[in-house]
């Protein structure tokens, strides 16, 4: 099965060990990816372990919990992404549909920062248009 990150390679082989807890993304875009691909398959418990915890209190579980469930992902498509070793950021467009809803596309510009040898998220900022 082909990864959900659209990168092109098998689920087994890309987002799946970091997923599972055997592998730990290496670098901001890796995580940025697997991290789409656990709102793709609705494992919040991974969004909210690979977030900043000075940034969890901004985030609400049963929000995002039901955006997941109801939602269907359709596709990820990276615009940029840069690290310096500590600090990254990566510009991504998601592309996803809401029940009978019309295709709609999310575009962020992500950061993350390296804590304790792992990439977390921090924020993004939305980009219209």
């Amino acid at each position: 099965m082909e990864c959900p990150c659209c990168s092109g390679k098998p689920y087994e082989q890309c987002c799946e060990p970091l997923l599972a807890g055997r592998a730990a993304a290496a670098s901001p875009e890796a995580l940025m990816r697997s991290r789409y691909t656990a709102f793709a398959t609705s494992n919040f418990d991974y969004v909210w372990d690979t977030t900043d915890p000075k940034y969890r209190d901004e985030f609400s579980h049963a929000a995002n919990c039901d955006w997941m469930s109801s939602s269907l992902f359709t596709g990820l498509q990276v615009l940029a992404a840069s690290d310096n070793g500590k600090e990254g950021t990566v510009e991504f467009i998601a592309r996803f549909r809401r029940g009978p809803n019309p295709e709609a596309r999310h575009h962020e510009r992500s950061r993350f920062r390296m804590r304790k040898g792992r990439w977390l998220f921090c924020e993004g900022d939305v980009i219209s248009g």
